[in-house]
Parts: structure tokens; sequence; C-alpha cells
């Protein structure tokens, strides 16, 4: 009989390896960044979170970007103009 290999995908976070980044104090006047994973449902639901950002916490600008697959990671050009123009970036995963 052939061996099962079981692999545990969970991962420790050492916050001495990878220090968490200071939050903001506001999003007021800040720029947010979204990335729409393309899953169903995701695309209404992050502009109704760009809407809702808007009217509530008055950023100076909400950028929405959709990626081009839910099956790989961002593309690099997008990665790059978010992580230069934004203040910080909301991704998450439609359901």
């Amino acid at each position: 009989m052939g061996k099962l290999f079981m692999l545990d995908p969970r991962v420790s976070v050492k916050l001495d390896d990878h220090p968490l980044v200071p939050g903001l104090d506001t999003l007021e006047g800040r720029v947010i960044g979204i990335i729409d994973n393309g899953q169903a449902n995701s695309t209404p639901m992050f502009r109704e979170l760009a809407d809702l950002l808007r009217q509530r916490y008055r950023p100076a600008e909400v950028l929405l970007r959709k990626k081009p697959t839910h099956m790989q990671g961002a593309p690099k050009p997008m990665l790059d103009e978010l992580v230069g123009r934004c203040d910080a970036i909301i991704t998450g995963l439609g359901a």
C-alpha cells in the first residue's frame, strides 16, 4: 500500500520577522486601493464597499482594480500602481 502524506497549510507568523505596519489614524484625505479578485459577486460587493468608504470616511480617492482572473495573483503592474499611489489597500474574496 502507498503512503499518504498530509500537508498542513497553516503557518505561524513571527512578528519579529514580519512586524505589523502601523495603522492609519484616518482614511479622510487618503487614497484607498481595492483589489477585486473576480470571484462570483465580488465586483458588486467591492463597488458597494468603495461607495461606503467615500460616504463615511471621505478619502481623497478610492481606486478599484479587478484582477484578470481569480486563479492568479494580481499582475505586477497593478500592484506597482496601487503601492505607488495608495495609503492603504483592501483585498479579499467575493462569495
